[in-house]
């Protein structure tokens, strides 16, 4: 592995969408001498925590020259993270951020008529033998069509994935699209180096570690269950869930099928993800025991609770829609609580 665990604090995962893992190990507390001297140094603060390191010199500087030749300039500023236009659920928030954890980096731009999204991540092997694993991955992919090109393949120990949307991309693109993809990837490859990863207590948390099926019901006031059929996997399932050991929590109303039941919550995270929370926007609002917390609204209406639990970054969102619950407040300070205090004891 090139990513090699720093301060490991809980244990890692290997899931499916449906699936959940043991609680994590606490790392054991440091013991001190009771006869300190009043002249000792005091500890000093932890220094804040940055942005992972990538695992190669490739950074979006080098991905956005590319797509600077390939299809111009982009509508919008090249942004360090996933895109969020016209993308899975799930993604908007801590897991637009999820490849730097491991390691890599996210790079996109643009807007919905022309957009672009280029990923690389290490240890590609392990990444491609566990998505296959689980039907997300179906071999290499570099083509290019009427408005759209696709990649996805390995170099040597990276793994890059991209999607690049402008209708004047034709098939007679698909040389000089995959020529810049691979120089990329090759540029990736040929500087892979040993990174560390810092280590939280929500890696391979399930659920439950959040907030329990009991306590959203009684929140929202609606019999509420974890609803786990979402379907599907891909690379970012696999480096969300399995290699960063974070999850989709998602709760609705525990009758009727995916087209009848209310949403009613919906929880992502990005282990040591305080750096990313740090670049928000957001309304600074306070949650009861958060170091930090940022209230916004999302793109279909959703009430956007983040928060900053130690080294974590938690999002709370909830989905104003006639039927669910409109308010994140009480749920994200009973996720909190949970984080930092414990579970209440059952009634």
């Amino acid at each position: 592995m090139r990513l090699r665990a720093l301060l490991v604090l809980g244990t890692a995962a290997v899931i499916l969408l449906a699936g959940c893992t043991a609680e994590p190990t606490s790392k054991p507390e440091p013991t001190t001498s009771a006869s300190v001297s009043e002249t000792s140094t005091p500890t000093p603060t932890p220094e804040p925590i940055t942005a992972p390191e990538p695992a190669f010199d490739v950074t979006c500087d080098d991905v956005a020259a590319e797509m600077l030749a390939l299809v111009g300039e982009p509508s919008t500023p090249v942004a360090p993270a996933l895109s969020v236009v016209s993308t899975m659920s799930w993604i908007p928030g801590p897991a637009q951020y999820m490849f730097q954890r491991a390691g890599g980096i996210a790079c996109s731009a643009g807007d919905e008529a022309r957009n672009w999204e280029v990923t690389i991540v290490p240890d590609a092997q392990a990444v491609i033998e566990g998505a296959t694993e689980r039907q997300g991955y179906h071999g290499e992919q570099a083509t290019c069509g009427a408005g759209m090109c696709s990649f996805e393949f390995p170099d040597g120990d990276v793994l890059l994935s991209a999607i690049v949307y402008d209708p004047a991309l034709t098939a007679a693109d698909s040389a000089r699209a995959d020529e810049a993809m691979r120089r990329l990837a090759a540029a990736a490859a040929t500087t892979v180096h040993d990174v560390d990863q810092v280590g939280s207590d929500i890696v391979g948390a399930p659920c439950e570690r959040f907030i329990t099926e009991q306590q959203v019901s009684e929140l929202v006031g609606e019999e509420s269950v974890l609803f786990n059929d979402f379907g599907g996997w891909g690379i970012p399932a696999e480096v969300y869930q399995v290699v960063n050991g974070s999850r989709i929590c998602y709760f609705t109303s525990a009758g009727g099928d995916l087209g009848s039941i209310s949403s009613h919550l919906m929880i992502t995270a990005l282990p040591a993800g305080a750096w990313a929370f740090d670049t928000l926007t957001g309304t600074p609002t306070e949650v009861e025991g958060a170091d930090a917390a940022k209230a916004s609204t999302g793109v279909h209406g959703e009430s956007i609770l983040d928060v900053h639990v130690g080294m974590d970054w938690v999002r709370v969102m909830t989905y104003d829609d006639g039927s669910g619950a409109s308010d994140p407040s009480p749920l994200a300070a009973a996720v909190v609580r949970s984080l930092t205090i414990g579970q209440p004891a059952p009634q």
